[in-house]
Parts: structure tokens; C-alpha cells; sequence
């Protein structure tokens, strides 16, 4: 960009827009300005900025860059100037530079106005929610996040924002295995699991069962329903509860569809959005009956919910590293099948993978192509059939875990949200 590229020539605009310039920038300095001057308001020396000094400061930015680049810079210059001569006038008690900071960047928000002045108002709302919300921001990070949540949060970011970038983003083998495809699939399944966990801290002790499940049901609901299962037949936990229970991780099964076609091939998402929107209500609504008409003692519910240790982890690495192992594991065997017998090859690989995870099954479908609504289609008949396999899958776990009573209130919710999923899917495909 040259020299004369940042000149903004006001005789270009008209009256109105540079009207709109300077009213953009004064607005944003009283927003920024209101904010700061109730936050001197409750201390007891007052900082050296208010209300006026951020909106003369916004306007002053988009003034100053009006007449020119050199100018912009020496307007910059003298802002940073009251800024720092102000920091260090500041009382030993009130060490931060907060003020300081929003300052300069009132004036840099005001030159923004004169270029993008939708950007320069929305900076400067997120500014301000940021200056107002410094006790809760304070008490968040510092209080309410464990050590543990701030390691595994810094270690997702590391993973979306160093690790993810570098990988290399090409199959090696036909469409599968893809490195970037494998690591972007591990970074949305902890994502998941991280915002699972803090639903689970921000809401009540009694949906506890339900959210832990739903959790659960990201790495594996086979293992989720089975678990439920067990602590049924041990007696400690009530059929009927237990029951909605493992319909909230089945929900989860339908919800990952969403990550894996996000992380594998994003035309599926556009097929599959209103089966699994359909299927999911219906299991939220099915577990949610089945938690709150359970006549057991109330106590029962908390008890046997798994409680929130108090440094606990946001997600499990180890985990969510077996479950993109495994889906990509899967996607290359049912490739190799479909390679060497074509479409029954593909099929088969598809049902006998469903039998024990189908999300893995369902990854490997979504790698071969985009979704063609079609009868004959193999891939669609693939998923459809794979649904069904483990449905009847999931079904003999419960039955064989949790006892008869348990299975009973399971399975009816199971196969509506299967039927209601397959249903769908089958009557887009005959449209």
C-alpha cells in the first residue's frame, strides 16, 4: 500500500457521508466514554479520562487521518502521549492501564470510522462489553476456571491455531487419509466435549445425569448406554432415569454427524440437517419424559450423576485421539473394501463397522463423495441400513447390561428417534 493510498481526500465524500464519518466516531467514543465514566464513578480518585476525553479522542482520530497519513500518525503520537503521561501519573494503588489502553485505542477506532465505520462501531461495542464486564471476566478466569481448564484450553487453541495450520492438506490414499481432515476431526471432537463439560458446571446439579450423558455420548454412546446399564442392574440406579439417560447420549451420536460432516465433507451436512434435527428433539424430549417422570427418590438422580471434581478436565486427549484414529482407521478399511468389490465391498464395510461404532462408519461414507438422494444410491443406503444395524446393536447392549426394564424404556425411545431419523432421510431420497 503506498503513501497516497492511506490520503483520504474529504472532497470525494459527500456532506452526508462525511456527516456519517464524524457521527460514527463521535458515537463510538460516547460509547466507549459513558463506560469509562461510570467506572469512575465507583472509585474514589477518578482516573484522568471521561466521557468527554474519549469522544473528542474517537473524533480526533477520524479528524486528524481526514487531512492525512502524516498527520494520522502525529495524532496517534500525541493520543499514546496522554496516554503514557497518564500511567505514570497513576496513584500506587491503581497500577493497571487499562484506560491508558482503551484510550489509544479510542482514537484508532475513530480512524477506522473513515474507511469501514461498520467495523469501527462493532470494535468499539466489543470494547466497551469487554471495560464493563472486567468483574465477571476477573471472577471467570481467575475463580470459576480450574487450573486443568486453563491448561486444556490452551492446549485446544494450540491444536486449532499452530497444529491444524501445518498439517498437510492432501489424501494420500484415494480421499482418505488426510492428515489436516484427521487432526481438524480430533480438534472439533474435543471442542465438543470441552463445551459439554461447562454446560454441565454452569447448570444445576439435577440435569446433571442428562448432560453427563449427552457428554458421554461424543466418545462413545455404545459404552455410555452400557455403563447406565450396569449401574441399573447393580441397583444404585433407577431403570426409568437411567433409561433417559443413555437417550441423551444417543442424541449425541446423531449431534456428531454434524462434527464429522463438518470435518470430512460438508455437503452431507445439508442432507442430514433436518433428519438429525428431527431425531435429536425427539430424543431430548424422550429422555427428558423419562428423567422427570421417574417416581424414584429425587435424591437417587444426584447421586448417581457423576459429580464435577474440582479441578476436572475439559476433555480427555487420550480419548478423543482414539475415537480420529479410529474414524480414520475405518474410513481406510471400507475404502480398501470398496476398492477391491466395488459397492459391496463398501456396504459391507459400512454394516459390519456400524455393528460397533457409527461414527466411524459414518465417516467413511461421508469421505467417498457428496450425498445423492437416491434409492439406489450406495452411500445413502449405507447410512440408512447403518443406523438400523446399530440401533439393534445398541439394543441388545441395553437389554444384556441394565436387565429388561432398563431395555424396555430405552429401546422404544431408540428406535422412534431411528425411525424418525430414517424416515426422513428415506422420504427425501423418493421425493
Amino acid at each position: 500500500m503506498t503513501h497516497a493510498d492511506w490520503l483520504v481526500n474529504l472532497q470525494q465524500y459527500s456532506y452526508q457521508q462525511v456527516l456519517t464519518i464524524f457521527a460514527a466516531a463521535i458515537g463510538c467514543g460516547m460509547l466507549i466514554g459513558i463506560e469509562r465514566e461510570r467506572h469512575n464513578a465507583s472509585r474514589e480518585t477518578p482516573e484522568f479520562a471521561g466521557f468527554r476525553t474519549y469522544v473528542f479522542m474517537s473524533l480526533m482520530g477520524a479528524m486528524s487521518f481526514a487531512f492525512g497519513f502524516a498527520i494520522g500518525i502525529v495524532g496517534f503520537l500525541f493520543a499514546s502521549g496522554i496516554a503514557l503521561i497518564a500511567h505514570f501519573k497513576n496513584p500506587p494503588e491503581h497500577p493497571g492501564i487499562t484506560s491508558e489502553v482503551a484510550l489509544v485505542m479510542t482514537f484508532l477506532i475513530g480512524a477506522i470510522c473513515l474507511w469501514q465505520p461498520l467495523v469501527a462501531t462493532s470494535t468499539a461495542v466489543i470494547i466497551t462489553g469487554f471495560l464493563f464486564s472486567k468483574t465477571s471476566l476477573s471472577n471467570f478466569a481467575s475463580r470459576w476456571l480450574t487450573e486443568a481448564e486453563v491448561r486444556d484450553g490452551t492446549m485446544l487453541l494450540a491444536l486449532a491455531l499452530v497444529a491444524l495450520p501445518l498439517m498437510p492438506n492432501k489424501p494420500y490414499w484415494g480421499t482418505v487419509l488426510n492428515p489436516y481432515v484427521t487432526v481438524r476431526l480430533l480438534i472439533l471432537i474435543l471442542a465438543v466435549q470441552a463445551v459439554a463439560h461447562l454446560a454441565k458446571r454452569l447448570l444445576s446439579l439435577r440435569h446433571a445425569l442428562s448432560l453427563s450423558s449427552l457428554a458421554s455420548g461424543f466418545v462413545s454412546s455404545t459404552a455410555t448406554v452400557a455403563s447406565l446399564g450396569l449401574q441399573v442392574r447393580a441397583g444404585t440406579a433407577p431403570a426409568k432415569a437411567n433409561a433417559g439417560g443413555a437417550l441423551f447420549s444417543c442424541v449425541a451420536t446423531l449431534l456428531q454427524f454434524v462434527v464429522i460432516a463438518i470435518g470430512s465433507n460438508i455437503a452431507w451436512l445439508k442432507v442430514l440437517a433436518l433428519p438429525i434435527i428431527a431425531g435429536s428433539l425427539l430424543g431430548i424430549l424422550w429422555g427428558l419424559w423419562l428423567l422427570r417422570t421417574d417416581k424414584s427418590t429425587p435424591q437417587i438422580n444426584n447421586a448417581t450423576a457423576p459429580t464435577q471434581p474440582q479441578d476436572s478436565r475439559m476433555f480427555s486427549l487420550k480419548e478423543a485421539a482414539l475415537v480420529a484414529l479410529a474414524l480414520t482407521v475405518i474410513q481406510v478399511l471400507i475404502y480398501g473394501l470398496g476398492q477391491l468389490i466395488g459397492d459391496t465391498g463398501l456396504l459391507a464395510g459400512t454394516l459390519l463397522a456400524s455393528i460397533f461404532e457409527i461414527h466411524a462408519a459414518m465417516a467413511a461414507v461421508f469421505v467417498q463423495g457428496a450425498p445423492v438422494l437416491s434409492l439406489h444410491n450406495t452411500l445413502m443406503l449405507s447410512l440408512v441400513l447403518g443406523m438400523t444395524l446399530h440401533t439393534i446393536s445398541k439394543s441388545i447392549n441395553a437389554v444384556m447390561t441394565g436387565g429388561w426394564q432398563y431395555g424396555k424404556y430405552f429401546i422404544t425411545g431408540l428406535w422412534a428417534q431411528t425411525l424418525t431419523f430414517n424416515g426422513i432421510l428415506i422420504a427425501m431420497m423418493m421425493l
